[in-house]
């Protein structure tokens, strides 16, 4: 066994209902620990932001009603952990940590209100807390983890009440999904499932009730609409030409969605799951109604997911909300009718736990004399893009930026963000549109024209490898020439590097310092947004 007998005994001995308020000490005191342990990495594995972090933490200095492509939730999470911690990589992070913790609490709840056994429901929230859609939703700070927990919580209403024969109240269901609206939309299609279980559940329930909730819910929208009005509809724009741009044909999503899935619960964990769907449809006729309406819900969320991978590009993240109950839906099955598949769940949370610890582990290894031969390359590393920045900002000391007097700017939103949390005095960098991308929360804020006329800037164009010794020279010319319209001069540094293989430069920067703003040009390209 993976997990000695005594190790069992106390973390399943505990003798509690679907009715208990409070949760076993044991599984407390393990979130407890996992949340530590992630809070040291934050604190002092020096693992940066990512772009889209650095992007968040840039709305969350701007705070509004909403931003470009997402609800204004993110911003306020981050905005509130930085408040109390400072603008650090743990002040954005702080809030995804206590979201991550109630996250595995509440799955906890959904297999309780599922008539499993204790034994079954702490286990169904250690998958949950220690798969890597658990390990990294409690790391990084994203828009999912709000979307999940509010996802979850509103499940959680309509399964508490069937368990207790009951009916539940749309104006609590309402209310989680307002809150989650602030994350993402999709909570919304929830809805469809409320009904759904009405029907054949609590068909008493009046629809007046229900048209209460649904208007509670659509508070949640509010912020966004009130930001899109003054923005010409900006975020449904956004939205749609998403969806639109991930049609193509000839092209297999499929195989990289199958893929995205496998690594967010690990690939053992989803074997088990499909082996559980396959037990849920088997069994469907026989099973209580909130575990029906959990497997219910998985099953079709995963399904019309992977059925449009088949002709158009779909993230990996859009089906996450499938998961917390997916894996009641596993744990019901390994504890009621396949005991012995608990090794290979043991093996499945082992290989997360050994996967996450490598990749966070992986980016110091390259430094290591010992174990740098022993390495992949860096293209490998997951985490390539969240290190160098604090380097980045010595090299611009050392090239004479200057943070009194001199602006950042970038042609890569992402890089802009990262600018300007990583940069001397974290002043908002800029966004110039060189490429002709398309629009981000930059367009919306004061541009350069607007504060910086006649001041020097720095543009910075920052590369990994194996791409950046291929491009770095012919990126360094086509800025130079690509920036001298917008400037009185533009003088460009060589490759300076931020992070080293042996001889290898892996991430690099260039470093162009443009002198003296001139309004006209970028006017004229501000304009072609």
């Amino acid at each position: 066994m993976i997990f000695p007998k005594f190790f069992d005994k106390l973390l399943f001995h505990e003798k509690v209902t679907y009715r208990t308020i409070f949760f076993p000490p044991a599984l407390f005191f393990l979130l407890v620990i996992k949340a530590l342990l992630l809070i040291a990495i934050i604190v002092y594995a020096n693992i940066g932001l990512g772009p889209d972090e650095a992007q968040y933490w840039t709305w969350s200095r701007e705070l509004d009603w909403g931003y470009y492509s997402k609800p204004p939730g993110v911003a306020w999470q981050i905005a509130i952990g930085t408040t109390l911690f400072g603008q650090t990589e743990w002040g954005v992070r702080f809030v995804s940590v206590i979201i991550a913790f109630f996250q595995a609490l509440v799955v906890y709840k959904l297999a309780l209100s599922s008539a499993l056994s204790s034994r079954a429901s702490i286990w169904c929230s250690l998958i949950m807390a220690v798969c890597p859609l658990g390990i990294l939703g409690s790391f990084f700070a994203i828009t999912d983890g709000g979307l999940l927990l509010s996802w979850s919580c509103a499940v959680l209403a309509v399964t508490t009440a069937l368990q207790r024969q009951q009916t539940p109240s749309p104006v609590m269901v309402g209310l989680c999904i307002m809150v989650g609206a602030l994350f993402k939309w999709p909570i919304y299609i929830f809805w469809f499932f409320f009904l759904l279980a009405r029907y054949w559940y609590f068909q008493n329930l009046s629809f007046s009730s229900i048209m209460l909730g649904m208007l509670i819910s659509l508070i949640g929208l509010f912020p966004s609409l009130w930001w899109n009005m003054q923005h010409n509809w900006a975020t449904f724009r956004h939205v749609a030409a998403t969806i639109a741009g991930g049609n193509s044909s000839g092209q297999n999503f499929l195989a990289p969605f199958i893929g995205a899935q496998m690594a967010l619960v690990s690939p053992i964990i989803f074997i088990l799951l499909i082996l559980a769907f396959y037990q849920f449809i088997n069994h469907r006729y026989k099973l209580n109604p909130a575990l029906y309406f959990q497997g219910f819900v998985s099953l079709t969320i995963l399904a019309i997911a992977i059925t449009m991978s088949n002709f158009q590009k779909i993230q990996g993240n859009w089906a996450i909300f499938a998961y917390p109950t997916s894996f009641v839906i596993l744990t019901w099955d390994i504890f009621v009718h396949h005991a012995k598949r608990i090794v290979w769940l043991k093996l499945g949370l082992l290989f997360s736990m050994i996967a996450i610890g490598i990749m966070f582990v992986i980016p110091y290894a390259y430094n290591s004399h010992i174990f740098s031969p022993y390495i992949p390359s860096w293209k490998l590393n997951p985490l390539k893009h969240n290190f160098g920045w604090p380097e980045l900002s010595l090299a611009l000391e050392d090239y004479g930026y200057h943070a009194d007097q001199d602006f950042l700017f970038s042609d890569k939103y992402q890089t802009s963000s990262l600018l300007s949390f990583y940069s001397p005095q974290q002043k908002r960098a800029y966004f110039l549109n060189l490429q002709g991308i398309r629009n981000n929360q930059f367009c919306y804020w004061p541009s350069m024209v607007d504060q910086q006329l006649g001041k020097n800037g720095y543009f910075i164009w920052v590369e990994n490898a194996p791409h950046l010794a291929k491009n770095w020279q012919e990126q360094r010319a086509f800025y130079l020439q690509a920036l001298q319209p917008y400037f009185k001069n533009v003088i460009a540094s060589e490759l300076i590097p931020l992070r080293t293989h042996g001889t290898e430069i892996v991430k690099g920067v260039l470093i162009f310092r443009c002198e003296n703003l001139n309004a006209t040009e970028v006017i004229s390209q501000s304009n072609s947004y």
